[in-house]
């Protein structure tokens, strides 16, 4: 490999290495108080990422259909009601009871599970619709839940347990990502600690693997940007890079490859083979894992057609009118934005109660400051901006593309959408790609040392989550 590094490696003091443990000290500690605040299953489809994570710890790797479950899981899951607030049914010394408890029966024998009690009316879409992800996204739960079992401790133990791994993982990898990139400490830390972060950390579902390697991806890409680096790297960005294309589909992250300098490279040909390798394998894993899961595919097809939405009659509609799909697609941006913009905030608990909007925009305009001010020894380039900038712009076009073919209805009298059976894209689901969008406001006129601006979003990130905390209580435990 070619070249030495033109930029100087970033030097940090005592006080940098302690506000940087400290960051990643309150990243875990205000995860795990979202974790055990957040009774059990009240995230957004828990109950069935939890069955999805459970069934891949007794071997289960590709679902196939609503999977047979011992008696405990069966009876945990039905317990606790989706969208339970208040939660008068079951107080919170109930739950510590439960959580506490040992298995009461063995893990044999097979359960099926049914809405019969009218509390789960979401629970049969939400099987089929987690049994559509790659299990990558659900291996620390699903380490969290075999430690559980392994020492035969109840199902609430198991979910607990789940969510635990979740918040380890971010961790992980917000500390890997600051070795990474180490001048990139404060905006990071600011997405870190985003309410909204925080609260699918503490939860159970396919978010936090995809932020967590979000996160490392584009600190890789960043690192390779500032610094000499080998074959053994590149291959090692490769090969995360493949991994988070199966994270919830998130190929929109291939466009930050080009980060990468061709000085890096023997020549420009061999940059453009990389580049091409990575985009080959990243489509490559996506499609062999779409022909492997097929037949759950097909049963989520099925089951939105049951609901009046039919999936391949939207995809040959986009296909044969694609201006107009274009033009619903930015109307339908352009109309949901602003909520989407705070359900990225912070929005709890099947998006049923949020923060003080004052309180969300403050710390908007706090990332967006932090992310434009904080040092950088090598500014970015117009056409790196730009790399960043369409890697934000395909996330945010690929999750509303996504509703528009699975969500979408005929409207009566023409081509146009309507999606009145939707719950609409939701804003956690930009927090992979968030960052990108952020960095792109870098700019070099106006900087401020990272630790300077860390020690300011430690302090409003901790007050932020605190409130969350204090409100998911206040809802949950009146």
């Amino acid at each position: 490999m070619p070249g030495n590094s033109r930029v100087p490696a970033a030097g940090f003091n005592q006080n940098d290495r302690r506000l940087e443990s400290l960051s990643l000290a309150l990243c875990g500690v205000l995860g795990l108080a979202f974790a055990f605040v957040l009774p059990p299953l009240q995230l957004t489809d828990e109950h069935a990422h939890f069955i999805r994570a459970y069934a891949i710890s007794r071997g289960e790797i590709v679902a196939h259909g609503t999977p047979g479950l011992p008696a405990p899981i069966v009876a945990f899951v039905m317990r606790y009601p989706e969208q339970a607030v208040p939660f008068p049914l079951l107080p919170k010394q109930e739950v510590l009871r439960d959580l506490a408890a040992r298995a009461q029966a063995p893990e044999g024998g097979s359960m099926a599970l049914a809405n019969t009690d009218g509390r789960h009316p979401h629970l049969a879409w939400g099987v089929i619709g987690s049994a559509a992800y790659c299990p990558l996204v659900y291996l620390p739960a699903t380490l969290g839940i075999w430690a559980a079992r392994a020492l035969r401790l109840s199902p609430p133990a198991m979910m607990y347990g789940a969510r635990i791994f979740n918040v380890l993982t971010l961790v992980a990898a917000l500390a890997v990502s600051f070795r990474l990139a180490p001048g990139y400490r404060a905006v990071m830390s600011a997405v870190a600690l985003l309410p909204m972060t925080l609260h699918q950390a503490g939860g159970i579902s396919g978010d936090v693997v995809t932020i967590a390697i979000s996160f490392v991806g584009l600190s890789l890409a960043l690192h390779a940007r500032e610094h000499a680096v080998g074959r053994r790297f590149l291959i090692l960005t490769a090969a995360v890079f493949t991994m988070w294309g199966l994270c919830k589909f998130s190929v929109w992250a291939l466009p930050l490859v080009l980060l990468i300098p061709a000085s890096q490279f023997r020549n420009r040909r061999a940059w453009l083979a990389y580049i091409g390798g990575v985009a080959v394998c990243m489509a490559c894993a996506v499609a062999i894992w779409g022909a492997v899961d097929s037949g759950n595919a097909e049963a989520f097809r099925l089951a939105r057609l049951s609901n009046g939405i039919d999936i391949s009659a939207n995809v040959r509609l986009a296909t044969t009118y694609p201006l107009t799909f274009a033009q619903q697609l930015l109307g339908l941006i352009r109309s949901s934005y602003w909520a989407e913009l705070g359900q990225f905030l912070g929005t709890f608990s099947w998006i049923m109660f949020t923060l003080p909007l004052w309180a969300r925009l403050e710390y908007l305009a706090l990332i967006m400051v932090v992310a434009a001010t904080e040092f950088s020894a090598k500014p970015f380039r117009v056409w790196e901006r730009a790399v960043l900038l369409l890697a934000f712009l395909g996330g945010v076009l690929l999750v509303h593309a996504i509703l528009f073919v699975s969500d979408g209805t005929l409207c009566a009298g023409g081509v146009r959408m309507c999606f009145a059976a939707s719950a609409g894209v939701q804003g956690r689901y930009f927090i992979p790609f968030c960052l990108c969008g952020f960095l792109a406001l870098r700019q070099s006129r106006v900087q401020v040392r990272s630790s300077t601006l860390l020690g300011i979003v430690l302090a409003a990130g901790t007050l932020q989550a605190l409130g969350a905390l204090y409100m998911i209580r206040l809802a949950f435990y009146p």
